[in-house]
């Protein structure tokens, strides 16, 4: 297995541990909560604290059944959501070899924030409930081969985070310029 690439695809987008071989998340299941628009993007430091400033902005599409941008850079370019609560979605991005998963809630204003569940929170009960194999090699990181599995065990991580989990980042409708 290609961990290094894994490692570093999910440093960029999930941080976090979930991935599969195969897409969990197909064309026609995927929902659009984000209008087609111009966004920024600002992620957070590990320890919960925003970054200053954005790190991308640029118009963000819906193409072939995913976000996509022509804008250089795009951090969670070809990502395709699914619902699993009320404006709680969990996200698929594509690898070079593999699906990496992670959470999203978008808020009445457009904003959407993104988690990144940590496999290593749960429960071994848990795990063993849903069928989580934690990867041999690179401990932290699970395989997730079905979509149940995986939304219950997104669920499960988000019920032991309170009422505040840790956000890693944060997607906001640009306005557009008015001259």
């Amino acid at each position: 297995m290609r961990l290094t690439g894994l490692v570093v695809a999910a440093a960029a987008f999930l941080g976090g541990c979930f991935y599969s071989d195969e897409a969990l998340i197909g064309r026609f299941s995927a929902d659009f909560p984000l209008p087609e628009g111009d966004y920024s993007h600002t992620p957070h430091h590990p320890d919960g604290r925003a970054f200053a400033q954005a790190t991308w902005t640029g118009e963000i599409v819906h193409r072939g059944g995913r976000y996509h941008s022509d804008s250089p850079d795009f951090p969670h370019e070809g990502a395709r959501f699914r619902e699993i609560a009320d404006g709680l979605y969990i996200v698929m991005r594509p690898d070079e070899e593999f699906w990496l998963y992670g959470l999203v809630r978008v808020f009445p204003d457009g904003v959407a924030a993104y988690y990144l569940p940590d496999c290593a929170e749960l429960s071994e009960a848990v795990r063993e409930d849903y069928d989580i194999v934690e990867h041999e090699e690179e401990p932290g990181f699970c395989r997730v081969d079905d979509w149940d599995r995986l939304s219950g065990a997104m669920l499960s991580w988000l019920a032991t985070q309170g009422d505040a989990p840790p956000m890693d980042g944060v997607y906001r409708p640009v306005a557009p310029d008015r001259d």
